[in-house]
C-alpha cells in the first residue's frame, strides 16, 4: 500500500501541545506539593502554591487560546460530537483486539487529488478530546473555587455533597480536584501509549506523518464531513 508523508500538525499546534504538557507537568508536581500530607517535599508549601496558582492561570490562557485555534482552523472538525458513538463502538473494538493481541484495522488515509486527510484520526481520539474538555472544565471551576470560595459557595457546597466525609466544603473541593487531576494523569498515560502504539509520536515533533493514500478509484466522504 502507497504511504507518503505530508504534514499532520502546524507549527503552531506542536508549541500549544508542548506548553500543555509543560504547564500540566509544572501543575503536578506543584499541586502534590499542597495539602496536609504532601507527596513532594522538595518544595515549600508557600512556593509551591504561588507557582501552582501562576501557572494555573497561563494554563487557563494556553487552553483558552488552544480552543480558539482548534475551532479557526477547522480542526473541531474531526472531533464532532456526531461521532461519539462511532468513538465509543470503535473503542469497545480496540479493547477487542487489546484481548486478542491482534493489530486494530484503522489507520489515517489520505488523498492527494484534495491534498488533504479523509481520514485523519483514530476514533477513540475523539473520546480523548472530549475527555480532555470535561477534565478542563472541571479542574479550572474547582481551581477557582478552591483559590476564591467565598465567591463559589455553590461549587464547594457542590464537591462536599459529592464528598461529605471531609470537614467541610473546601477541603471536599480540594479533594475532588485533586481526583479529577488523577485521572487526567490517567488520560494523559493513555494518550501517550496509544501516540506511541498508532505511531503518531514523530509527528507531534516534526509536525509530519507517513500516511496511507487512498486508492484512485475509491469515493470516500472525508470524516470531518460526516
Amino acid at each position: 500500500m502507497k504511504k507518503i508523508k505530508v504534514k499532520r500538525h502546524s507549527k503552531l499546534f506542536i508549541l500549544l501541545h508542548w506548553l500543555i504538557v509543560f504547564q500540566s507537568l509544572i501543575l503536578l508536581v506543584s499541586g502534590l506539593a499542597l495539602g496536609p500530607n504532601p507527596a513532594v517535599e522538595f518544595i515549600q508549601t508557600g512556593t509551591a502554591r504561588a507557582l501552582h496558582i501562576v501557572v494555573a492561570f497561563f494554563f487557563l490562557g494556553t487552553i483558552t487560546f488552544f480552543f480558539y485555534y482548534f475551532i479557526m482552523s477547522g480542526e473541531y472538525m474531526w472531533f464532532g460530537l456526531r461521532r461519539l458513538w462511532e468513538a465509543i463502538d470503535f473503542f469497545f473494538d480496540e479493547v477487542r483486539h487489546f484481548l486478542l493481541r491482534k493489530p486494530v484495522a484503522h489507520e489515517p488515509l489520505y488523498d492527494p487529488k484534495r491534498g488533504d486527510y479523509v481520514r485523519k484520526i483514530i476514533p477513540t481520539e475523539v473520546l480523548a478530546w472530549w475527555g480532555w474538555v470535561l477534565l478542563w472544565i472541571l479542574l479550572g471551576i474547582t481551581g477557582i473555587a478552591i483559590l476564591f470560595p467565598e465567591n463559589f459557595g455553590l461549587i464547594t457546597r457542590f464537591c462536599h455533597a459529592l464528598i461529605p466525609d471531609w470537614v467541610d466544603p473546601l477541603s471536599s473541593t480540594q479533594r475532588f480536584h485533586g481526583f479529577i487531576a488523577i485521572l487526567y494523569v490517567v488520560l494523559a498515560l493513555i494518550h501517550a501509549y496509544a501516540s506511541w502504539k498508532f505511531g503518531m509520536i514523530k509527528s507531534i515533533v516534526t509536525g509530519e506523518h507517513e500516511v496511507r493514500v487512498l486508492d484512485g478509484n475509491a469515493n470516500i466522504k472525508p470524516e470531518n464531513e460526516i
